[in-house]
């Protein structure tokens, strides 16, 4: 819908951008953007109270290749597993299923994902920032000592999905905002909304409430840029805030202070953390990037 209602000095009228909402571009891609059934399949499973670690194994081990990604995965050295694990069986027995399903998802969307190559959009530097993301995610999470770092990284590789969105539906206001915060990437949020009518946190939203996955995984993203507004997940949406401000500094390394710094300070003390881990942080990140974009197969084509 078009808005009206202001006008220019001699009286014109002055059209507005369109105003699209972050429901309705999601619905618009569905068909192109969906995790394969594998996943949804390993969803009904844990879900179901009536299934067991070796139903979940099973329903991965169908997947020859979602095994070999799921292992790749848990046997990361940024996960922090202990011992080597050489099969789904034993990954649902030493993890759980509520973990598993978690890196399931990451293996699964970064698979979904990784060819499609909206017009205007840099994908291969939308894959690094995502894996940074996770990656950042990740490490804040063992600074403040939480435990659930499987969920946290699937959630980073996730949070800017609504990006491939808005790329694939609206790529000229897309890249206006992109345009128009650079070197400013802390602003993006405010210029899509005023751009486009929502921005990629509320469309990453839309998009894991389309795909029906845990309510906190949707709430998470889409509170990103605004923690405090995510209730219950207020903690793993403050990780998606932090976490994306870094990603996107190190983007830009000579301004990596200044992304950190447009940080809001509510978002590190629900962490439970302070700035001063960012070199472990960054560290972190380094040391594991270039590995993890090779695992998801996600290095530059």
């Amino acid at each position: 819908m078009t808005q009206h209602g202001s006008s220019t000095p001699t009286g014109g009228p002055v059209t507005l951008p369109e105003r699209h909402k972050a429901g309705a571009l999601v619905a618009s891609v569905a068909t192109l953007v969906t995790p394969p059934g594998v996943y949804f399949k390993v969803r009904e499973l844990v879900d179901d109270p009536a299934s067991s670690t070796m139903h979940v194994a099973n329903a991965i081990a169908m997947d020859p290749a979602l095994t070999a990604r799921l292992l790749k995965l848990v046997n990361s050295a940024f996960l922090g597993t202990r011992g080597r694990i050489e099969s789904a069986a034993r990954a649902v027995s030493l993890l759980g299923m509520l973990q598993v399903h978690d890196l399931v998802l990451a293996t699964t969307v970064a698979t979904t994902f990784k060819n499609v190559r909206p017009e205007l959009m840099d994908v291969d530097r939308f894959w690094r920032g995502s894996v940074a993301r996770s990656l950042a995610a990740s490490a804040l999470a063992r600074q403040a000592g939480l435990m659930d770092v499987g969920r946290v990284f699937t959630e980073g590789l996730l949070s800017d999905l609504g990006h491939i969105v808005l790329y694939q539906t609206v790529p000229a206001l897309a890249a206006q905002a992109r345009q128009e915060t650079r070197g400013e990437l802390w602003r993006i949020a405010d210029v899509e909304r005023t751009v486009i009518g929502c921005h990629y946190g509320a469309v990453g939203g839309a998009l894991a409430d389309a795909w029906r996955l845990p309510e906190c995984f949707g709430n998470a993203i889409r509170h990103q840029t605004d923690p405090r507004a995510g209730g219950d997940t207020a903690l793993e949406a403050s990780l998606l805030h932090v976490a994306g401000a870094i990603a996107d500094g190190m983007e830009d390394a000579d301004n990596l202070s200044t992304h950190v710094a447009a940080t809001l300070p509510d978002a590190w003390s629900t962490i439970g953390v302070t700035p001063d881990c960012l070199p472990t942080v960054v560290a972190d990140i380094q040391a594991h990037l270039a590995s993890t974009l090779r695992m998801f197969d996600l290095l530059p084509h």
